[in-house]
């Protein structure tokens, strides 16, 4: 009967239905994945560090922001103030490598002022001339 309708509207030049229902629109492209984590530079500590908890209020100034200034000439290994979990430890230890006394830190440290230049072979200083050795004296008779 619905193409006995169908028939009758195209005989009658009216419009026809749509052949197919309407298409969803495509979805979204997806986003790009992130990129993974750049790995920590062990030269530094990592400034944007931080573990903000009841043992640390990171908004007292005496704590200075709960990251690597806190720890800054402490030993760092067994945590503590906060820092109580394996996972909690290891991250501090990755990003405050020179903050915390009992990491090896694996950079050499910055260089000293460079060497003065030697002299030039014609103003090296010199030292002062020999006196002509002096005649013994003659014996007396």
């Amino acid at each position: 009967q619905m193409l006995a309708a169908s028939l009758a509207l195209l005989a009658s030049g009216g419009p026809l239905p749509p052949p197919f229902p309407p298409a969803s629109p495509a979805p979204p492209p997806s986003p790009p994945a992130l990129p993974p984590a750049p790995p920590s530079d062990p030269c530094s500590d990592d400034p944007a560090y931080a573990l903000c908890s009841s043992d640390c209020n990171c908004d007292d100034p005496r704590n200075k922001g709960c990251g690597c200034d806190y720890w800054r000439g402490y030993e760092c290994k067994d945590g503590g103030f906060g820092w109580n979990s394996e996972r909690e430890k290891a991250d501090l230890l990755r990003a405050c490598p020179v903050a915390c006394t009992d990491v090896v830190n694996p950079c050499p440290p910055p260089p000293g002022p460079p060497d003065p230049p030697p002299f030039p072979p014609d103003s090296a200083p010199q030292p002062p001339p020999n006196p002509p050795p002096s005649a013994p004296p003659s014996p007396t008779p």
